[in-house]
């Protein structure tokens, strides 16, 4: 039946997106057994092949461009919207993850309404980019997708706010970092070292967190704790503005104090202020990349 509303053509392309979506999203979820290299190619041609059907049976105008245009659209959107979405693991909610579905079915909607808004006007350029360009762009992307999402991160370390710095602790190694980009009252970074235990020794591990100096004093910082699930507290000065706070009955020593321009303090069990001081000096300046390789 021949369409003559934009509005129409809209609704009817939104309509057919979705249902579109809906099987690739099956596929996308029953497959991830499929070998990696394979289940792209699968889920494209099954979207742009059911996009071409869903125009044809939705009535769109040039439904002959706008459905496989509409199907590489959707294709797009819906690799854009998985990295973007993260999806639960499959175990913890049964075989067909939650989010597919919706990601999927979003990106059919608006990828369809978009190419079928498109096929009203006369061909040009942008019909190449639809159904050239934006395939092979979308299958970069996701070939790319571990190198795209770790340059994020890198990026979102710094532009955090928070000071590139980090210890170099002697027989401890780092083995997590965590950034709180958006963090109450400023940002910070926390950092995890691990000595392994020994014959001699046991385990031991130092916590460091990093903010920038305008988040406070040390004394402000150590005193701004009293109590902890009931145990008193006690916060002592200890020379050059530094401030150890320990709990009656508690292994655990914690450390605050400024270097350079920014906020610390060390956390540890077992451990004693001596050690904890030591730490200070071997604060250096790291890279966002270095962080993010091991966050």
């Amino acid at each position: 039946m021949p369409v003559s509303s934009t509005a129409t053509v809209l609704r009817r392309a939104a309509l057919a997106g979705s249902v579109t979506g809906l099987p690739a999203a099956i596929v996308h979820a029953r497959g991830e057994g499929l070998d990696g290299t394979l289940l792209p190619p699968v889920t494209f041609l099954l979207t742009v092949v059911l996009a071409t059907v869903g125009a044809r049976l939705a009535g769109l105008p040039r439904w002959g461009v706008a459905g496989p245009a509409g199907g590489a659209v959707t294709w797009l959107l819906i690799a854009a919207l998985a990295v973007l979405v993260p999806t639960p693991e499959p175990e913890l909610i049964g075989p067909l993850p939650v989010l597919v579905v919706p990601v999927y079915v979003a990106g059919g909607a608006a990828g369809f309404a978009l190419a079928a808004w498109s096929s009203r006007s006369p061909v040009r350029w942008w019909a190449v980019v639809l159904a050239v360009v934006v395939p092979l762009g979308s299958w970069g992307a996701a070939r790319h997708k571990p190198q795209l999402l770790a340059w994020l991160e890198v990026r979102g370390i710094e532009t955090s706010g928070v000071p590139l710095i980090a210890p170099e602790i002697e027989g401890y190694e780092l083995v997590h970092v965590d950034v709180d980009a958006a963090g109450d009252p400023e940002p910070s970074t926390w950092l995890e070292y691990w000595r392994k235990a020994t014959p001699k020794r046991g385990f031991s591990q130092i916590q460091v967190t990093v903010w920038p100096a305008a988040a406070g004093a040390p004394r402000d910082s150590c005193l701004a704790v009293t109590e902890d699930f009931g145990v008193p507290l006690r916060c002592k000065q200890l020379a050059g503005d530094r401030w150890v706070r320990t709990g009656e009955g508690s292994s655990w020593v914690t450390l605050f104090a400024s270097t350079g321009e920014a906020l610390v303090m060390l956390n540890a069990s077992g451990v004693t202020e001596g050690d904890l001081v030591a730490v200070l000096p071997t604060f250096r300046p790291v890279t966002a990349e270095e962080l993010a390789a091991i966050a």
